[in-house]
Protein backbone atom coordinates (compact mmCIF):
# COMPACT_ATOMS: atom_id res chain seq x y z
CA UNK A 1 0.00 0.00 0.00
CA UNK A 2 2.84 2.40 0.84
CA UNK A 3 4.42 1.83 -2.58
CA UNK A 4 1.15 2.56 -4.34
CA UNK A 5 0.69 5.76 -2.36
CA UNK A 6 4.21 6.87 -3.21
CA UNK A 7 3.61 6.11 -6.87
CA UNK A 8 0.51 8.29 -6.88
CA UNK A 9 2.53 11.30 -5.72
CA UNK A 10 4.66 11.61 -8.86
CA UNK A 11 4.09 12.06 -12.59
CA UNK A 12 6.56 10.62 -15.08
CA UNK A 13 8.03 12.86 -17.77
CA UNK A 14 10.44 11.84 -20.54
CA UNK A 15 12.95 14.48 -21.63
CA UNK A 16 15.12 14.65 -24.75
CA UNK A 17 18.21 16.73 -23.95
CA UNK A 18 20.86 18.25 -26.20
CA UNK A 19 24.10 17.22 -24.45
CA UNK A 20 26.13 19.92 -26.18
CA UNK A 21 23.97 22.82 -24.99
CA UNK A 22 22.51 21.12 -21.90
CA UNK A 23 19.03 22.18 -22.93
CA UNK A 24 15.75 20.29 -23.09
CA UNK A 25 14.60 19.98 -26.69
CA UNK A 26 11.21 18.55 -25.89
CA UNK A 27 9.40 16.25 -23.50
CA UNK A 28 6.88 13.43 -23.82
CA UNK A 29 4.04 13.53 -21.35
CA UNK A 30 0.75 11.83 -20.69
CA UNK A 31 -2.62 13.29 -19.79
CA UNK A 32 -1.99 14.06 -16.09
CA UNK A 33 1.00 16.30 -16.73
CA UNK A 34 -0.68 18.20 -19.58
CA UNK A 35 -3.81 18.66 -17.45
CA UNK A 36 -1.61 20.32 -14.85
CA UNK A 37 -0.07 22.68 -17.42
CA UNK A 38 -3.57 23.54 -18.64
CA UNK A 39 -4.69 24.34 -15.10
CA UNK A 40 -2.13 27.17 -14.93
CA UNK A 41 -4.34 29.16 -17.32
CA UNK A 42 -7.35 28.91 -15.01
CA UNK A 43 -5.60 30.29 -11.90
CA UNK A 44 -6.69 33.79 -10.80
CA UNK A 45 -3.81 36.27 -10.49
CA UNK A 46 -4.46 36.55 -6.75
CA UNK A 47 -3.93 32.81 -6.38
CA UNK A 48 -0.75 33.02 -8.45
CA UNK A 49 0.55 35.86 -6.25
CA UNK A 50 0.00 33.68 -3.19
CA UNK A 51 1.60 30.61 -4.77
CA UNK A 52 4.65 32.61 -5.91
CA UNK A 53 5.53 33.33 -2.28
CA UNK A 54 5.29 29.72 -1.14
CA UNK A 55 8.52 27.96 -0.27
CA UNK A 56 9.74 25.52 -2.89
CA UNK A 57 12.99 24.40 -4.50
CA UNK A 58 13.63 27.70 -6.31
CA UNK A 59 12.12 29.83 -3.53
CA UNK A 60 9.72 32.80 -3.73
CA UNK A 61 9.37 34.63 -7.04
CA UNK A 62 8.28 38.21 -7.75
CA UNK A 63 6.20 39.10 -10.82
CA UNK A 64 6.10 42.85 -11.47
CA UNK A 65 3.67 44.56 -9.09
CA UNK A 66 1.52 41.47 -8.57
CA UNK A 67 3.12 40.58 -5.26
CA UNK A 68 2.91 44.13 -3.88
CA UNK A 69 -0.72 44.50 -4.98
CA UNK A 70 -1.59 41.25 -3.22
CA UNK A 71 0.36 42.11 -0.06
CA UNK A 72 -1.18 45.56 -0.01
CA UNK A 73 -4.65 44.00 0.08
CA UNK A 74 -3.52 41.70 2.90
CA UNK A 75 -2.41 44.78 4.87
CA UNK A 76 -5.60 46.80 4.25
CA UNK A 77 -7.93 47.24 7.19
CA UNK A 78 -11.22 45.36 6.87
CA UNK A 79 -13.08 48.64 7.41
CA UNK A 80 -12.17 49.74 3.88
CA UNK A 81 -14.20 46.94 2.26
CA UNK A 82 -17.93 46.92 1.54
CA UNK A 83 -18.45 43.56 3.24
CA UNK A 84 -16.39 41.65 5.77
CA UNK A 85 -15.94 38.71 3.37
CA UNK A 86 -14.51 40.71 0.44
CA UNK A 87 -10.93 40.85 1.67
CA UNK A 88 -10.84 37.07 1.95
CA UNK A 89 -12.44 36.78 -1.51
CA UNK A 90 -9.56 38.81 -2.99
CA UNK A 91 -6.83 36.97 -1.11
CA UNK A 92 -8.37 33.56 -1.84
CA UNK A 93 -10.10 34.15 -5.21
CA UNK A 94 -12.19 31.29 -6.49
CA UNK A 95 -11.24 29.55 -9.69
CA UNK A 96 -14.23 29.50 -12.05
CA UNK A 97 -12.95 26.13 -13.35
CA UNK A 98 -12.41 24.53 -9.96
CA UNK A 99 -14.77 21.71 -10.94
CA UNK A 100 -12.20 20.70 -13.57
CA UNK A 101 -9.10 21.37 -11.48
CA UNK A 102 -10.37 19.40 -8.48
CA UNK A 103 -10.13 16.22 -10.55
CA UNK A 104 -6.43 16.72 -11.37
CA UNK A 105 -3.74 14.42 -10.05
CA UNK A 106 -1.80 17.48 -8.85
CA UNK A 107 -3.88 20.58 -8.18
CA UNK A 108 -1.55 23.28 -6.82
CA UNK A 109 -4.42 25.70 -6.18
CA UNK A 110 -4.66 25.67 -2.37
CA UNK A 111 -7.85 27.75 -2.31
CA UNK A 112 -10.54 26.04 -0.25
CA UNK A 113 -13.07 24.42 -2.61
CA UNK A 114 -16.48 26.03 -2.83
CA UNK A 115 -19.17 24.44 -0.70
CA UNK A 116 -22.78 24.52 -1.81
CA UNK A 117 -25.88 24.70 0.33
CA UNK A 118 -29.64 24.41 -0.10
CA UNK A 119 -32.31 25.97 2.08
CA UNK A 120 -33.59 23.78 4.93
CA UNK A 121 -37.11 24.48 3.58
CA UNK A 122 -35.99 23.13 0.23
CA UNK A 123 -39.14 21.12 -0.33
CA UNK A 124 -41.81 22.79 1.73
CA UNK A 125 -41.98 26.45 0.75
CA UNK A 126 -40.82 26.60 -2.85
CA UNK A 127 -37.07 27.27 -2.53
CA UNK A 128 -36.25 24.16 -4.48
CA UNK A 129 -34.67 26.03 -7.38
CA UNK A 130 -32.11 27.98 -5.34
CA UNK A 131 -28.54 26.92 -4.65
CA UNK A 132 -26.12 29.01 -2.59
CA UNK A 133 -22.45 29.02 -1.76
CA UNK A 134 -21.50 28.42 1.86
CA UNK A 135 -20.51 32.07 2.47
CA UNK A 136 -24.22 32.93 2.25
CA UNK A 137 -25.80 32.59 5.69
CA UNK A 138 -29.50 32.46 4.86
CA UNK A 139 -31.87 31.87 1.98
CA UNK A 140 -34.02 34.61 0.45
CA UNK A 141 -36.89 33.14 2.43
CA UNK A 142 -34.96 33.69 5.68
CA UNK A 143 -34.32 30.03 6.47
CA UNK A 144 -30.78 28.91 7.39
CA UNK A 145 -28.62 27.26 4.75
CA UNK A 146 -27.57 24.16 6.64
CA UNK A 147 -28.26 21.52 3.99
CA UNK A 148 -24.91 21.02 2.25
CA UNK A 149 -24.75 19.31 -1.14
CA UNK A 150 -21.74 17.94 -2.99
CA UNK A 151 -20.94 18.67 -6.62
CA UNK A 152 -20.36 15.49 -8.57
CA UNK A 153 -17.33 15.70 -10.88
CA UNK A 154 -18.48 15.18 -14.45
CA UNK A 155 -15.08 15.72 -16.00
CA UNK A 156 -11.66 14.16 -15.78
CA UNK A 157 -9.24 17.02 -16.25
CA UNK A 158 -9.00 18.82 -19.57
CA UNK A 159 -7.36 16.64 -22.22
CA UNK A 160 -7.94 13.10 -23.43
CA UNK A 161 -5.77 10.14 -22.49
CA UNK A 162 -3.15 10.44 -25.21
CA UNK A 163 0.55 11.28 -25.54
CA UNK A 164 1.65 14.89 -25.92
CA UNK A 165 4.90 16.55 -26.96
CA UNK A 166 5.96 19.63 -24.97
CA UNK A 167 8.75 21.95 -26.09
CA UNK A 168 11.16 23.69 -23.73
CA UNK A 169 8.98 26.82 -23.78
CA UNK A 170 5.91 24.65 -22.96
CA UNK A 171 4.25 24.62 -26.36
CA UNK A 172 1.92 21.61 -26.09
CA UNK A 173 1.23 19.42 -29.15
CA UNK A 174 -0.58 16.08 -29.34
CA UNK A 175 1.62 13.35 -30.77
CA UNK A 176 0.40 12.66 -34.31
CA UNK A 177 1.60 12.10 -37.85
CA UNK A 178 2.15 15.86 -38.04
CA UNK A 179 4.28 15.96 -34.87
CA UNK A 180 7.11 13.41 -34.96
CA UNK A 181 10.46 13.13 -33.25
CA UNK A 182 12.28 13.30 -36.58
CA UNK A 183 10.43 16.44 -37.63
CA UNK A 184 11.15 18.15 -34.30
CA UNK A 185 14.87 17.31 -34.48
CA UNK A 186 14.99 18.67 -38.02
CA UNK A 187 13.43 21.92 -36.82
CA UNK A 188 16.10 22.20 -34.11
CA UNK A 189 18.87 21.62 -36.65
CA UNK A 190 20.01 18.38 -34.98
CA UNK A 191 22.03 16.29 -37.48
CA UNK A 192 23.13 13.38 -35.26
CA UNK A 193 21.46 11.52 -32.44
CA UNK A 194 24.86 11.16 -30.75
CA UNK A 195 24.42 14.65 -29.32
CA UNK A 196 21.19 13.64 -27.60
CA UNK A 197 20.35 11.89 -24.37
CA UNK A 198 17.07 10.74 -22.89
CA UNK A 199 16.02 11.34 -19.31
CA UNK A 200 13.01 10.25 -17.29
CA UNK A 201 12.09 12.45 -14.35
CA UNK A 202 9.45 11.94 -11.71
CA UNK A 203 7.62 15.21 -11.13
CA UNK A 204 6.34 15.93 -7.62
CA UNK A 205 3.66 18.41 -6.58
CA UNK A 206 6.34 20.75 -5.24
CA UNK A 207 8.06 20.67 -8.63
CA UNK A 208 4.76 21.53 -10.32
CA UNK A 209 4.69 24.70 -8.21
CA UNK A 210 8.24 25.48 -9.32
CA UNK A 211 7.27 24.80 -12.93
CA UNK A 212 4.52 27.41 -12.62
CA UNK A 213 7.07 29.88 -11.29
CA UNK A 214 9.53 29.10 -14.10
CA UNK A 215 6.79 29.31 -16.73
CA UNK A 216 5.94 32.85 -15.62
CA UNK A 217 9.49 34.22 -15.81
CA UNK A 218 11.45 32.05 -18.24
CA UNK A 219 11.50 31.28 -21.96
CA UNK A 220 12.93 27.81 -21.23
CA UNK A 221 11.10 26.51 -18.15
CA UNK A 222 11.73 22.80 -18.76
CA UNK A 223 15.49 23.35 -18.94
CA UNK A 224 15.45 25.66 -15.94
CA UNK A 225 13.30 23.29 -13.95
CA UNK A 226 14.87 19.90 -14.64
CA UNK A 227 18.48 20.73 -15.53
CA UNK A 228 18.81 23.07 -12.55
CA UNK A 229 19.63 26.22 -14.45
CA UNK A 230 18.72 29.56 -12.92
CA UNK A 231 15.59 30.93 -14.65
CA UNK A 232 16.34 33.87 -16.93
CA UNK A 233 13.89 36.71 -16.45
CA UNK A 234 12.89 38.51 -19.63
CA UNK A 235 10.80 41.67 -19.39
CA UNK A 236 8.90 43.65 -21.97
CA UNK A 237 9.70 47.30 -22.63
CA UNK A 238 6.37 47.87 -24.46
CA UNK A 239 3.41 48.48 -22.15
CA UNK A 240 0.66 49.96 -24.32
CA UNK A 241 -2.10 47.57 -25.38
CA UNK A 242 -4.30 47.42 -28.44
CA UNK A 243 -7.67 46.34 -27.06
CA UNK A 244 -11.21 46.87 -28.20
CA UNK A 245 -13.11 49.37 -26.07
CA UNK A 246 -16.28 47.42 -25.38
CA UNK A 247 -17.12 49.58 -22.36
CA UNK A 248 -17.91 53.31 -22.23
CA UNK A 249 -17.06 53.60 -18.54
CA UNK A 250 -14.27 56.05 -17.76
CA UNK A 251 -12.52 56.94 -14.50
CA UNK A 252 -10.89 60.25 -13.58
CA UNK A 253 -7.65 59.90 -11.65
CA UNK A 254 -5.25 62.54 -10.29
CA UNK A 255 -1.59 61.65 -10.80
CA UNK A 256 1.28 63.12 -8.78
CA UNK A 257 4.31 63.02 -11.07
CA UNK A 258 8.00 63.78 -10.65
CA UNK A 259 8.86 66.15 -13.47
CA UNK A 260 12.57 65.32 -13.59
CA UNK A 261 12.04 61.75 -14.77
CA UNK A 262 8.30 61.44 -15.45
CA UNK A 263 7.76 58.88 -12.67
CA UNK A 264 4.26 58.65 -11.14
CA UNK A 265 4.68 58.73 -7.36
CA UNK A 266 1.05 57.92 -6.71
CA UNK A 267 -2.47 58.25 -8.06
CA UNK A 268 -5.66 59.34 -6.31
CA UNK A 269 -9.14 58.26 -7.30
CA UNK A 270 -12.55 57.23 -6.03
CA UNK A 271 -13.80 53.73 -5.28
CA UNK A 272 -14.03 52.86 -8.98
CA UNK A 273 -10.30 53.41 -9.36
CA UNK A 274 -9.56 51.21 -6.34
CA UNK A 275 -11.97 48.54 -7.59
CA UNK A 276 -10.27 48.57 -10.99
CA UNK A 277 -6.89 47.71 -9.49
CA UNK A 278 -8.26 45.19 -7.00
CA UNK A 279 -10.16 43.28 -9.68
CA UNK A 280 -6.83 42.35 -11.28
CA UNK A 281 -6.46 39.71 -8.54
CA UNK A 282 -9.62 37.95 -9.71
CA UNK A 283 -8.62 37.60 -13.39
CA UNK A 284 -7.67 34.08 -14.55
CA UNK A 285 -4.25 33.91 -16.18
CA UNK A 286 -5.58 32.60 -19.50
CA UNK A 287 -8.12 35.42 -19.61
CA UNK A 288 -5.34 37.96 -19.18
CA UNK A 289 -3.39 36.43 -22.09
CA UNK A 290 -6.53 36.47 -24.22
CA UNK A 291 -7.42 40.10 -23.43
CA UNK A 292 -3.88 41.36 -23.97
CA UNK A 293 -4.10 39.93 -27.49
CA UNK A 294 -0.77 38.16 -27.74
CA UNK A 295 1.24 40.73 -25.81
CA UNK A 296 1.34 39.57 -22.18
CA UNK A 297 5.15 39.09 -21.95
CA UNK A 298 4.94 36.55 -19.13
CA UNK A 299 7.70 34.01 -19.59
CA UNK A 300 6.34 31.10 -21.65
CA UNK A 301 2.68 31.47 -20.69
CA UNK A 302 1.66 33.07 -23.96
CA UNK A 303 3.13 30.16 -25.94
CA UNK A 304 1.33 27.68 -23.70
CA UNK A 305 -1.95 29.54 -24.24
CA UNK A 306 -1.54 29.79 -28.03
CA UNK A 307 -0.68 26.09 -28.30
CA UNK A 308 -3.84 25.18 -26.40
CA UNK A 309 -5.83 27.36 -28.80
CA UNK A 310 -4.30 25.51 -31.76
CA UNK A 311 -5.00 21.98 -30.48
CA UNK A 312 -8.02 20.34 -32.11
CA UNK A 313 -11.05 19.92 -29.83
CA UNK A 314 -10.93 16.14 -30.30
CA UNK A 315 -7.97 16.07 -27.89
CA UNK A 316 -10.03 17.60 -25.08
CA UNK A 317 -12.52 15.76 -22.90
CA UNK A 318 -15.21 18.14 -24.17
CA UNK A 319 -15.76 21.38 -26.07
CA UNK A 320 -16.46 23.03 -22.73
CA UNK A 321 -13.08 21.89 -21.37
CA UNK A 322 -11.21 23.73 -24.10
CA UNK A 323 -13.41 26.79 -23.66
CA UNK A 324 -12.47 26.92 -19.98
CA UNK A 325 -8.81 27.26 -21.04
CA UNK A 326 -8.95 29.60 -24.03
CA UNK A 327 -11.73 31.83 -22.69
CA UNK A 328 -11.60 31.52 -18.88
CA UNK A 329 -13.76 33.93 -16.90
CA UNK A 330 -13.84 35.27 -13.39
CA UNK A 331 -15.83 33.38 -10.76
CA UNK A 332 -19.43 34.49 -10.58
CA UNK A 333 -19.13 36.12 -7.13
CA UNK A 334 -17.00 38.84 -8.74
CA UNK A 335 -19.76 40.08 -11.05
CA UNK A 336 -20.38 43.80 -10.51
CA UNK A 337 -23.16 46.18 -11.44
CA UNK A 338 -20.57 48.58 -12.91
CA UNK A 339 -17.49 46.96 -14.43
CA UNK A 340 -14.95 48.64 -16.66
CA UNK A 341 -13.18 45.48 -17.85
CA UNK A 342 -15.23 43.16 -20.11
CA UNK A 343 -14.38 39.88 -18.43
CA UNK A 344 -17.47 39.04 -16.38
CA UNK A 345 -19.58 36.05 -17.41
CA UNK A 346 -21.15 33.06 -15.72
CA UNK A 347 -20.96 29.44 -16.66
CA UNK A 348 -24.02 27.20 -16.69
CA UNK A 349 -26.05 26.66 -13.56
CA UNK A 350 -26.29 23.35 -11.76
CA UNK A 351 -28.69 20.46 -12.03
CA UNK A 352 -29.72 18.46 -9.01
CA UNK A 353 -29.99 14.69 -9.51
CA UNK A 354 -31.63 12.40 -7.01
CA UNK A 355 -31.95 8.69 -6.40
CA UNK A 356 -35.25 7.17 -5.42
CA UNK A 357 -38.90 7.32 -6.36
CA UNK A 358 -39.44 10.99 -5.49
CA UNK A 359 -37.44 14.13 -4.83
CA UNK A 360 -38.68 14.72 -1.28
CA UNK A 361 -37.59 11.26 -0.13
CA UNK A 362 -34.17 11.73 -1.73
CA UNK A 363 -33.67 15.03 0.11
CA UNK A 364 -34.65 13.45 3.44
CA UNK A 365 -32.10 10.68 3.03
CA UNK A 366 -29.50 12.95 1.36
CA UNK A 367 -29.44 10.82 -1.80
CA UNK A 368 -28.77 13.52 -4.32
CA UNK A 369 -25.92 15.55 -5.81
CA UNK A 370 -25.43 18.55 -8.05
CA UNK A 371 -23.66 18.75 -11.40
CA UNK A 372 -23.24 21.05 -14.42
CA UNK A 373 -23.80 18.08 -16.70
CA UNK A 374 -27.16 17.61 -18.39
CA UNK A 375 -28.15 13.95 -18.18
CA UNK A 376 -30.86 12.41 -20.32
CA UNK A 377 -32.89 11.21 -17.32
CA UNK A 378 -35.12 14.24 -16.84
CA UNK A 379 -37.40 12.43 -14.38
CA UNK A 380 -34.70 12.42 -11.71
CA UNK A 381 -33.38 15.90 -12.42
CA UNK A 382 -34.21 19.39 -11.23
CA UNK A 383 -32.52 22.55 -12.41
CA UNK A 384 -30.94 24.71 -9.72
CA UNK A 385 -30.04 28.36 -10.14
CA UNK A 386 -26.95 29.31 -8.19
CA UNK A 387 -27.90 32.49 -6.38
CA UNK A 388 -26.10 35.10 -4.36
CA UNK A 389 -28.26 36.13 -1.41
CA UNK A 390 -26.88 39.66 -1.42
CA UNK A 391 -27.48 42.22 -4.14
CA UNK A 392 -25.06 42.51 -7.03
CA UNK A 393 -21.78 43.87 -5.70
CA UNK A 394 -21.08 47.51 -6.47
CA UNK A 395 -17.40 46.82 -6.00
CA UNK A 396 -14.91 45.89 -3.30
CA UNK A 397 -14.29 49.07 -1.32
CA UNK A 398 -16.61 51.63 0.24
CA UNK A 399 -17.71 54.66 -1.73
CA UNK A 400 -17.54 58.37 -0.84
CA UNK A 401 -13.84 57.91 -0.07
CA UNK A 402 -10.64 58.77 -1.91
CA UNK A 403 -8.05 56.04 -2.42
CA UNK A 404 -4.38 56.29 -3.26
CA UNK A 405 -2.27 53.79 -5.19
CA UNK A 406 1.51 53.87 -5.42
CA UNK A 407 3.40 53.16 -8.63
CA UNK A 408 3.74 49.51 -7.59
CA UNK A 409 -0.03 49.34 -6.84
CA UNK A 410 -0.07 49.38 -3.04
CA UNK A 411 -3.55 50.71 -2.26
CA UNK A 412 -4.65 52.62 0.84
CA UNK A 413 -7.19 55.24 1.82
CA UNK A 414 -6.00 58.70 0.88
CA UNK A 415 -5.38 61.50 3.36
CA UNK A 416 -3.14 64.63 3.37
CA UNK A 417 -0.67 62.95 5.73
CA UNK A 418 -0.57 59.76 3.61
CA UNK A 419 0.23 61.82 0.52
CA UNK A 420 2.97 63.77 2.28
CA UNK A 421 4.51 60.53 3.56
CA UNK A 422 4.65 59.13 0.01
CA UNK A 423 6.37 62.29 -1.24
CA UNK A 424 8.80 62.26 1.68
CA UNK A 425 9.69 58.58 1.14
CA UNK A 426 10.47 59.29 -2.52
CA UNK A 427 12.91 62.06 -1.55
CA UNK A 428 11.39 64.36 -4.18
CA UNK A 429 11.53 68.17 -3.72
CA UNK A 430 8.10 69.79 -3.86
CA UNK A 431 9.23 71.95 -6.77
CA UNK A 432 9.85 68.82 -8.84
CA UNK A 433 6.24 67.67 -8.57
CA UNK A 434 3.27 68.17 -10.83
CA UNK A 435 -0.36 67.08 -10.57
CA UNK A 436 -2.26 65.94 -13.61
CA UNK A 437 -5.83 64.65 -13.93
CA UNK A 438 -6.21 61.90 -16.53
CA UNK A 439 -9.14 59.82 -17.73
CA UNK A 440 -8.69 56.06 -17.70
CA UNK A 441 -10.62 53.86 -20.11
CA UNK A 442 -10.35 50.22 -21.12
CA UNK A 443 -7.11 50.75 -23.05
CA UNK A 444 -5.42 52.33 -20.02
CA UNK A 445 -6.74 49.60 -17.74
CA UNK A 446 -5.08 46.87 -19.76
CA UNK A 447 -1.91 48.92 -20.15
CA UNK A 448 -1.69 49.19 -16.36
CA UNK A 449 -2.39 45.47 -16.03
CA UNK A 450 0.35 44.54 -18.47
CA UNK A 451 2.81 46.92 -16.82
CA UNK A 452 1.87 45.44 -13.43
CA UNK A 453 2.83 41.98 -14.65
CA UNK A 454 6.11 43.02 -16.26
CA UNK A 455 7.48 45.92 -14.20
CA UNK A 456 7.44 47.47 -10.72
CA UNK A 457 6.14 50.79 -12.09
CA UNK A 458 2.65 49.94 -13.26
CA UNK A 459 1.29 53.49 -13.31
CA UNK A 460 4.36 55.14 -14.86
CA UNK A 461 4.67 52.53 -17.60
CA UNK A 462 0.99 51.81 -18.09
CA UNK A 463 0.03 55.49 -18.42
CA UNK A 464 3.18 56.67 -20.22
CA UNK A 465 1.17 57.78 -23.26
CA UNK A 466 -0.71 60.25 -21.02
CA UNK A 467 2.42 61.77 -19.50
CA UNK A 468 4.10 63.28 -22.58
CA UNK A 469 3.37 66.89 -21.52
CA UNK A 470 5.03 66.36 -18.16
CA UNK A 471 8.14 64.89 -19.78
CA UNK A 472 8.40 67.89 -22.11
CA UNK A 473 8.57 70.21 -19.09
CA UNK A 474 11.73 68.58 -17.71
Amino acid sequence: MADNKSEEQVMSLKLLVNKETNKVLFAEAEKHFVDTLCSFLTLPLGTIARLLQKESIIGPVTIGCLNSLYQGVANLNNSYFLYETIKEMLLQPKNSSEDYCNTLKFNIDDTEPTKYCICTEFVHIGCEFSLYTSNTKSCNCGSPLTLQVLPKPYCDGFVTNTTFVITDNIVVMPHSMHVTGYGLLKNYGIKSTSSLKQMTVNVTKEQVLDLLKCSLISKSPLTDMFLRKKPTLERSCIFSCNVQNSSNIEINVKLVIRKSDGKVLYAQGDEYFANLLLCFLTFPLGGVVSKLRGDCSLGSIERLYNSIVDIDETYFVSTEAKKRLVDPVVARQFNFSKQILPTQKSYVDYYCYYHGENFEQSITHNKFFISHEVWSNKRNRRELVLRNNSKTHKGYVKGLKIYVATDDLIISQSSPITSLNLIDCSGTPLGDLKEKVVTIGVKECFSILKAALTSTSALTNGLAHLLTEVKEEK
